[in-house]
């Protein structure tokens, strides 16, 4: 389906996962990190930290199996089983975004000593919708609660979680919430566990993967907005 190109919209943070089936050890991570081109691209790379209670209170220790690679726009978080790519500066063009985490991907794969096995691909839109007195959430956002004139709505958290008869295999999460009083956060989660997971060793067949994700997020954002608010970004 074609939808309206929006001049401008309320996305605040995108994030790309991969999953997959493989325990990759920490000296894995360590040449990953050590990599001239990851080195250079993230400012300031960051060990995890583990809480542990001890008889004597709570012991904090490094995780080196998980690290926090983050530059002024992009923030790359390595654990167990798993790779997540962050954009923070907004919008940017989902296959600009697809572009870096199979880049960032690829080098990661290259360095274990097998094609790593994909078992779960995501992304997730972080939007952040201003309302007022005059546009309050249930204006903008086809989500519950609904307000009216005999009450205010000083706070709420919705969770919704549904795929599509057209989509089955397609996981879709969609949180509203209202952390401020003059902003909505629209979160949209879609995911896609392979029902054969795959080496999906090669960029093209990643691209393919991720391709219904992004029909499915835009259907998702614009079933899950008001006409008013469409107006506002379009």
């Amino acid at each position: 389906m074609i939808y309206p190109q929006l001049k401008n919209t309320p996305i605040k943070e995108i994030i790309f996962s991969i999953s997959y089936d493989e325990i990759v050890d920490k000296s894995c991570f360590k040449k990953f990190i050590d990599l001239k081109e990851i080195s250079e691209r993230f400012n300031d790379i960051k060990p995890s930290f583990l809480l542990e209670i001890t008889n004597n209170g709570l012991k904090q220790s490094i995780d080196n199996n998980n690290f926090h690679l983050r530059n002024r726009s992009e923030v790359l978080q390595l654990r167990k089983g798993a790779l997540s790519y962050h954009y923070l500066g907004g919008y940017k063009k989902y296959s600009e975004v697809l572009d870096s985490i199979i880049e960032l991907w690829t080098l990661f794969d290259s360095l274990t000593t097998e094609n790593l096995t994909v078992n779960s691909l995501s992304i997730r839109y972080i939007n952040v919708i201003e309302i007022d007195k005059d546009n309050p959430p249930s204006r903008l956002v086809q989500l519950y609660p609904k307000q009216s004139s005999d009450r205010n709505i000083i706070n709420f958290q919705n969770s919704v979680n549904f795929n599509y008869v057209e989509f089955p295999n397609y996981n879709i999460n969609v949180v509203s919430t209202k952390p401020k009083q003059n902003v909505v956060l629209l979160d949209i989660s879609v995911s896609n566990k392979l029902i054969h997971p795959s080496t999906l060793a090669d960029d093209p067949k990643l691209f393919d993967a991720f391709k219904p994700l992004q029909e499915i997020k835009n259907k998702v954002f614009f079933d899950s907005i008001t006409a008013k608010a469409l107006i506002r970004y379009i």
